[in-house]
C-alpha cells in the first residue's frame, strides 16, 4: 500500500482537505456541514510529522494537533488516540500537487485526498477515486469539501 520511503522533509508545509471515502456513519449522516479544512505538517524529531488541522466549526476556527509517529514501515505512521491507535498511511504523492492517505482504525478504513492548492487537477481526482474502488467503496462513500474562500483562508488558515 505505501508508495515507499516517505520524505518528511518534502511532506512538511500546508496541505488543503479535498475529499474523503469512508463508510463512517457520522460523515454519512453530516456530510452537508464539511468545512473547508487545511493541514500544516512539520517533520520533527524521530522521522514523526507534527500536524495541525485548521477547520472552522460554528464560525470559529479550530487548531487540532496531532503527532503522527514513525513505524518501521516506510510512509507508515501510527496516530495515538484514546481507545485505540489508528494507522496512517501515505499511499501516493508527489509532494509538490497532491497526497493520498489512509487512516484504518479497527478494520476500518478512510482514504483522504490532500492538495497543495484548493483544486486538484482531474487526474489526481481520477487517481483518488480509483483507490476508493480497490478498497471496495463506492461514490456512496465519498466527499468532496467546499471550496475556500478568501475570507476563511485569511481567518482560519496556517
Amino acid at each position: 500500500l505505501p508508495q515507499g520511503p516517505t520524505n518528511h522533509s518534502r511532506f512538511s508545509g500546508k496541505w488543503f482537505l479535498v475529499g474523503v471515502a469512508s463508510k463512517c456513519d457520522y460523515l454519512r449522516e453530516y456530510n452537508h456541514q464539511l468545512e473547508a479544512t487545511t493541514m500544516a505538517v512539520s517533520a520533527s524529531e524521530g522521522k514523526s510529522l507534527a500536524i495541525s488541522t485548521f477547520r472552522k466549526l460554528d464560525g470559529v476556527c479550530w487548531e487540532i494537533k496531532q503527532q503522527y509517529r514513525s513505524t518501521k514501515a516506510q510512509g507508515r505512521f501510527l496516530l495515538k488516540s484514546r481507545g485505540s491507535n489508528m494507522d496512517v498511511v501515505v499511499g501516493e504523492t508527489d509532494y509538490s500537487s497532491y497526497a493520498i492517505l489512509y487512516y484504518q482504525k479497527l478494520r476500518k478504513i478512510s482514504i483522504k485526498l490532500f492538495g497543495r492548492s484548493v483544486r486538484v487537477s482531474d487526474a489526481i481526482v481520477g487517481k483518488f477515486e480509483q483507490r476508493i474502488t480497490e478498497m471496495n467503496m463506492s461514490e456512496d462513500f465519498t466527499y468532496y469539501f467546499p471550496t475556500y474562500g478568501k475570507s476563511w483562508l485569511s481567518h482560519c488558515s496556517v
